[in-house]
């Protein structure tokens, strides 16, 4: 049988059918060193201009030799460049690793890449025999008491996620009327900086901010940012316990995923004992919403994720609408898989 020419990205592997899937193996070592290289600061000393790895290795500590092993590596996967005259600059790909760059996305790298998010990679069969995430294999607890117990992968996991901005989630603020609602909830909210986009774009709108106590505990500084704090109540709570009520909207983002179906159906048995008898409010969940047998969808990659670190899952409609049903709503809009949807809801 004849080689075919495999791509991964900008490599350039020939291997015969059977054999391209070792060609994923690429993914791993550029990995391995963009993180060193993000570790060390390295796109930090790129963005003031093109150097040598002699230059960058002065600049930030590092060997000069093993630097330009690393730097040649990232660049031939077209991430950096590499000149003829020895000097490496950042690209496009690389710019979101700048230390403070607008709209970056530095901390949610490291955050990715953590050995907290790494090593459960190790055992996935771990998973796959039990049900149970991997992560409590490798650590010997769950993700969430991983990161109470260990003050600097909780930050880790702090800085990520207030980088956490999808641009599909921009899409939602452009499409869905979150100006339908007076009050919004914002449940498992984090520090708010959803619910602060709604009600900066929406002046009539008040909100309330509702999640774990340590997790609140800095939001009104990102309300204040935008210029709404006087429109936000912030309640700390444990939403598998109560979620406060007299809202009008109850959206959920980005966090039902990291729970299986038991939990998430009970988050939402909470949300629906909070609107009470109040036929016109809404659910809103802002999540994956994964395509159909087949179909090519970053969430099911995803979804090995939330099935390995922290025993959730990503769902399709059928799923979402099986939990959501079961806690007392009825889907009330058409939402289109294949990204972050916004799946509206209504009591029943």
């Amino acid at each position: 049988m004849p080689e075919t020419p495999n791509k991964v990205g900008h490599f350039e592997v020939d291997l015969p059918p059977e054999k391209q899937v070792l060609a994923l193996f690429a993914a791993k070592w550029t990995l391995g060193a963009l993180r060193a290289l993000v570790e060390a600061k390295v796109p930090d000393v790129l963005a003031r201009g093109p150097r040598t790895a002699a230059e960058i290795g002065a600049e930030t500590g590092t060997r000069a030799d093993t630097l330009y092993r690393l730097l040649r590596a990232v660049a031939a996967a077209g991430i950096l460049t590499e000149g003829a005259d020895g000097r490496f600059a950042l690209t496009a790909a690389s710019t979101g690793l700048v230390s403070g760059a607008p709209d970056g996305i530095r901390d949610m790298f490291l955050f990715a890449s953590d050995p907290m998010l790494w090593r459960p990679y190790e055992n996935v069969a771990h998973s796959l025999r039990t049900g149970r995430p991997s992560f409590e294999e490798a650590f010997g607890m769950s993700f969430y008491e991983y990161t109470k117990a260990n003050p600097a992968g909780g930050a880790v996991l702090d800085r990520a996620m207030q980088q956490n901005q999808y641009p599909a989630t921009d899409v939602i603020f452009e499409r869905f009327d979150f100006g339908r609602f007076g009050r919004i909830a914002d449940v498992g909210g984090g520090r708010g900086q959803f619910l602060a986009e709604i009600l900066r774009r929406h002046p009539h709108c008040t909100g309330v901010l509702a999640d774990q106590p340590q997790t609140v505990a800095d939001a009104k500084a990102t309300f204040e940012d935008e210029d709404v704090a006087g429109r936000v109540t912030i309640v700390p709570t444990d939403f598998f316990v109560e979620v406060p009520g007299g809202c009008d909207a109850y959206f959920i983002k980005h966090t039902l995923h990291n729970w299986d179906d038991d939990k998430a159906e009970l988050i939402l048995r909470r949300i629906r004992e909070a609107i009470g008898d109040d036929r016109d409010a809404r659910l809103l969940i802002v999540d994956q919403l994964l395509r159909g047998p087949g179909e090519w969808d970053i969430g099911k990659l995803i979804d090995v994720e939330a099935l390995a670190v922290l025993g959730g899952r990503e769902r399709g409609l059928d799923e979402w609408n099986r939990i959501a049903g079961a806690a007392g709503f009825t889907i009330a809009n058409e939402p289109v898989p294949g990204n972050i949807a916004l799946l509206e809801y209504r009591p029943v």
